[in-house]
């Protein structure tokens, strides 16, 4: 967003106007130029109070009385002389083209631009510059500032949620009726509160004060825990030349003026308030002392404001910020809104110009996510659940020690030897998964309404759940699953009998395992373990024959089938389920996080796409070791796959041939999603470039992860990998490659 400062000040030279024109670059550096205009003309400030008495008459005194017998056409007519007569004092004069063309010159008609008017003179306060910029500029909006000198008081302290303090004053009575000289009516203040209750839903906390007394109303102000956004609706009035404001609070006490709370203010802008809104009347005497107190911004009707329209921009505004856009772009588009309504003459002519931005250029305009900090949970709840999510990922390989730790498979440590045997299940969680889950939780962090999230995970929940009976029940199962002693009787047919047969007795000796006369065959763990450990040695000098012969003992021996209702299952193959359903648990949550990418429900979109995509990185670190299981694992015990879709040497198959395009697509959308919502650039490269090198170590050179995490790899290097894991979402979390 482009800012323009135009400072318009008295000169010493008599009939002359100093003008002063800064635009900032994104940095903040100024290109600054100064030229001249001419005093503001007698009959631009004549057009200027006519409009003003002939919208009074229409508005009545205050929000809500609209007089029967008023001419719109007059009021239409005054508003039509005070745009001709401003356009024709700025573009009669040379040095305001040459202003006019700096500006064209250095910022885009289609750029969203901030002009802020620096001016001390009440007259050029009032003029409707927003008209001057509108033409050349169609996102453009302005601001007055009223102080004579800027300062940063207090700084923006994002809360868990907006925090807005809201006033109602009183609808009508006997105080307001002092500010004014005819009958108020009343005015819908609870519209104002019930367009405020809307923004709960998009993480906004909000105490309303209804009519409170002055005591009330200062001990709110001093709440330790700081406001946000300060909102009053009800009556107020400010003095001829807009010096000081007053508003009414309730029935009872006399009208207030900032002055007469200007230590509990101070202390609220101390604490972080940002905003002052006065959804009333005639409120730059508020902002201008609110100005004097140095808060940022405040938002006031410069005139009485017909109720209606209060209403209609209140809704508006409130609209436009809450879903993130600027200060400025929300009070454009509502302005925007009040011209198509009210500015013709059946209507308020000119109640577009009535809300005014009054700033602090000294301070930063925040969004309504600045507001908003990340939203995490309390260590007192963060603390145990990590520990038992690090339970559950590690829970597989804790159970295989405590289960198999005194057992070996040749010369391994057979929970060692079972972890090498099926790293994408064993060891992928221990050292990997984990990240996942945190990037997941930072990623939880940055969404403000999370109901819909919670149902999407119950569903998520029922899939995995299906998913799971799937994986239990399938054939080829692991070693581990089977415990020790595990001894089945089956049937086998004399095709299948003549195979095994043809196994080698320096593979495994078969005769005492068949029973030629009953076809059956006695399927021990132990023998299979054996075979697994003798094939790996010899396979190389074994025929196609007895390698098949092999094969199908590993086959029948691992189905399922075999084991079925022999109480022979390992209590480890609970944890192997457990294990299972952590990673599709993932899959499926990164999933769901990506459909809120560019959300107006998360608070910074482009950390939000970070902590998406680093989980879902993680989550593509498991496809080589996966595919290695596939090429390596389960071809050494079970041969060439039979039933992969893409060929016998192709290693995916399965429930594969759903997961790794699902999860590739998620990816690729995220990335793309990265820069469309201006995440860095710098990381969406980098993440293709690790894409690229992940598929092409687990399609093309499975014997990297073989001796990485395989059978080939030692086991003290294992630990090295969380190490440079936490590193990586180090440099994440602390946004080295985010977009500046």
């Amino acid at each position: 967003m482009a800012r323009v400062e135009l400072i318009l000040r008295q000169s010493g030279i008599a009939n002359q106007l100093d003008v002063d024109l800064l635009i900032f670059d994104e940095h903040g550096n100024p290109l600054q130029i100064a030229d001249v205009l001419t005093p503001i003309p007698d009959t631009l400030t004549q057009a200027i109070k006519q409009w003003q008495n002939s919208f009074l008459s229409l508005v009545g005194v205050y929000r809500g009385i609209k007089p029967i017998g008023i001419s719109y056409s007059n009021c239409a007519d005054c508003t039509q002389s005070v745009r001709q007569e401003f356009v024709n004092w700025l573009t009669s004069q040379e040095s305001w083209q040459r202003v006019q063309t700096c500006i064209d010159q250095h910022i885009s008609s289609r750029e969203e631009v901030q002009i802020n008017i620096q001016t001390l003179d009440p007259r050029l306060r009032l003029l409707p510059w927003s008209e001057i910029f509108e033409g050349s500029h169609h996102y453009a909006e302005t601001s007055i500032s009223l102080a004579r000198e800027f300062q940063r008081r207090g700084t923006l302290q994002p809360k868990r949620q907006v925090r807005i303090l809201a006033i109602l004053g009183s609808s009508s009575d006997v105080h307001a009726q002092a500010l004014y000289d005819d009958l108020i009516s009343l005015i819908d203040v609870d519209f104002d509160y019930q367009q405020l209750e809307q923004t709960q839903g998009r993480g906004a906390y909000i105490q309303t004060l209804n009519q409170p007394t002055v005591q009330e109303l200062r001990t709110a102000l001093r709440e330790p825990e700081g406001w946000h956004i300060f909102f009053f609706a009800g009556h107020s009035k400010s003095l001829h030349d807009n010096s000081i404001g007053s508003f009414v609070l309730n029935q009872h006490e006399k009208p207030l003026s900032i002055d007469d709370l200007k230590a509990d203010l101070a202390i609220a802008i101390s604490n972080g308030l940002q905003i002052a809104i006065f959804n009333s009347c005639d409120g730059l005497g508020l902002a201008n002392q609110l100005a004097g107190l140095n808060l940022p911004q405040s938002i006031v009707m410069r005139e009485p404001v017909p109720d209606e329209v209060a209403k209609d921009f209140l809704q508006q505004f409130l609209s436009e910020f809450s879903h993130n856009r600027s200060l400025f772009e929300s009070v454009r588009r509502s302005r925007q809104y009040l011209r198509h309504k009210y500015d013709h003459q059946s209507q308020y002519p000119g109640a577009s110009w009535l809300p005014t931005i009054v700033r602090n250029p000294a301070v930063s305009l925040p969004k309504w996510n600045d507001f908003i900090a990340e939203s995490p949970l309390p260590l007192k709840v963060l603390i145990p659940l990590s520990v038992i999510v690090i339970g559950l990922l590690c829970s597989l390989l804790a159970s295989l020690y405590w289960e198999f730790r005194d057992l070996r498979v040749g010369s391994q440590l057979k929970y060692i030897y079972y972890t090498q045997l099926y790293p994408h299940i064993i060891l992928y969680p221990c050292l990997f998964l984990w990240g996942a889950y945190f990037t997941l939780y930072k990623a939880w962090c940055q969404i403000r309404s999370r109901p819909k999230l919670w149902r999407q995970g119950s569903v998520a929940l029922g899939i995995a759940l299906i998913l799971l009976c799937v994986e239990l029940t399938q054939d080829d199962m692991m070693m581990f699953e089977l415990k020790e002693g595990a001894v089945s009787t089956v049937s086998m047919e004399q095709t299948l009998r003549d195979r095994v047969d043809n196994i080698p007795t320096n593979v495994l000796d078969t005769s005492r395992l068949i029973d030629s006369e009953n076809s059956k065959i006695v399927i021990r763990k132990a023998d299979m373990e054996a075979a697994l450990e003798n094939f790996r040695e010899v396979q190389a000098a074994l025929s196609e024959t007895e390698k098949d012969g092999y094969h199908a003992l590993m086959k029948i021996g691992l189905a399922y089938s075999t084991w079925q209702g022999k109480q022979a299952f390992s209590v480890s193959r609970i944890f192997y389920g457990l294990a299972f359903m952590n990673i599709v648990a993932v899959i499926i949550a990164s999933g769901i996080f990506w459909r809120e990418i560019g959300s107006e429900f998360v608070y910074n979109g482009a950390k939000f796409v970070r902590y998406v995509t680093a989980t879902q990185l993680i989550v593509l670190l498991w496809l080589p070791i996966r595919v290695y299981h596939n090429a390596v694992t389960k071809e050494l015990i079970f041969g060439p796959s039979e039933n992969a879709i893409f060929g016998s040497n192709f290693p995916l198959s399965g429930l594969d041939t759903i997961a790794y395009p699902v999860i590739l697509s998620l990816l690729s959308v995220t990335i793309y999603k990265s820069w469309k919502f201006e995440a860095s650039y710098i990381s969406g490269v980098l993440t293709l470039l690790i894409i690229l090198i992940f598929l092409t170590i687990g399609l093309f050179n499975p014997s990297l992860i073989n001796t990485v995490f395989g059978l080939q790899s030692n086991p003290t290097s294992w630990i090295l990998w969380p190490i440079l894991l936490l590193t990586i979402i180090y440099l994440i979390y602390a946004d080295i490659f985010a977009k500046k």
